[in-house]
């Protein structure tokens, strides 16, 4: 059995990455631990998962307006064309990677699904959706919705919001649980005891929301995002500053390393906060990964989804700082 997986890889990003990790060993128990994989991949240097039946290759396209990567594109497209020839399934997903609106600096992904495909339905393959998210504001892209959906396919998604968009545009699908509930075992079994201890809405944040929470004496990791806190500079040395006063310790988590774009880059957002307040971040997926696995702190504040999930697989106490239909979402399984 060969597989190809299409999905936000490469981009360090901590939570697309278990995406993969999970999706592989789930895929593996269906279909045999002898399953050849490809996963297509924006860093072909540096894969964070590593196994022996999983080889990692290129997309295409990659800067396609920089002419010293023609050859590099076409070395690409043609090992897209041969790589899924010869798939015997092609696994788009899992993660929230149908949208046309988010706050980062790359456009939206619409045209490069629709390209992809088109070439599936070509070769005539059958298409998994796994676990994935939409976020389509504008009507106008519901035909290139409909497209991408279009063809011999079977249809996943991780929360009702997708559901319901693509039930309107009479398109089948089930809802499953996002893939990195799997991470340390059975993804039912966590759902039992809840870790959710707050929500709290990011656009009207004040520190109101922090009253009655005692700190005293806890690791607090701090697991945001740019662009979505309400005042966030100041509300988050607001957070530090009220964490501190009650001699807690805290440690910054950066979810996301993104090389290219800064918007979706923790480490580059959060260090400003690990200089003025002289506090532990973390420099790399993996060490990030180990706060959550290895339970390195007492309570989480986290704003990223795969957080608030790490949080509640690892059992580790959070405060979801929601921002977006996709952490309302997941919310709503923990409570």
């Amino acid at each position: 059995m060969i597989i190809s997986i299409f999905a936000s890889i490469g981009s360090q990003n901590l939570g697309d990455e278990l995406i993969l990790k999970n999706e592989i060993k789930i895929l593996e128990e269906k279909y045999g631990s002898d399953t050849q994989f490809y996963v297509f991949t924006y860093d072909i240097e540096n894969p964070f998962y590593v196994a022996n039946n999983v080889e990692y290759v290129e997309y295409f396209p990659i800067n396609v307006k920089k002419p010293q990567n023609f050859l590099r594109n076409k070395n690409n497209f043609s090992c897209f064309l041969s790589v899924v020839k010869k798939s015997d399934l092609i696994v788009v997903g899992g993660g929230g990677i149908i949208y046309d609106t988010e706050l980062q600096s790359v456009k939206n992904p619409l045209n490069q699904w629709a390209f992809r495909s088109t070439l599936f339905k070509f070769f005539n393959k059958k298409v998994l959706f796994y676990a994935i998210g939409l976020n389509i504001k504008n009507r106008k892209n519901y035909k290139k919705i409909k497209q991408i959906f279009s063809g011999n396919t079977e249809v996943t998604v991780r929360d009702s919001y997708s559901y319901n968009l693509l039930e309107e545009l009479g398109i089948e699908s089930k809802i499953i649980l996002d893939p990195v509930f799997s991470d340390d075992g059975d993804s039912q079994e966590f759902l039992k005891n809840t870790k959710l201890i707050k929500k709290i809405n990011c656009s009207k944040f004040d520190m109101r929301a922090m009253k009655g929470i005692d700190l005293s004496g806890k690791k607090v990791g701090i697991a945001f995002r740019k662009g979505y806190l309400k005042n966030e500079i100041r509300s988050i040395e607001k957070i530090i500053e009220n964490i501190q006063s009650q001699g807690g310790t805290v440690i910054l988590i950066s979810n996301s390393f993104h090389q290219t774009d800064n918007l979706a880059n923790d480490y580059s957002f959060l260090e400003y906060f690990a200089r003025k307040y002289d506090l532990k971040i973390t420099k790399d997926m993996q060490e990030s990964y180990d706060i959550y696995k290895q339970k390195k702190v007492d309570i989480c504040f986290g704003m990223r989804l795969h957080s608030m999930i790490l949080s509640q697989v690892y059992g580790i106490n959070f405060i979801a700082f929601s921002y977006s239909k996709k952490t309302d979402e997941i919310l709503k399984i923990l409570t």
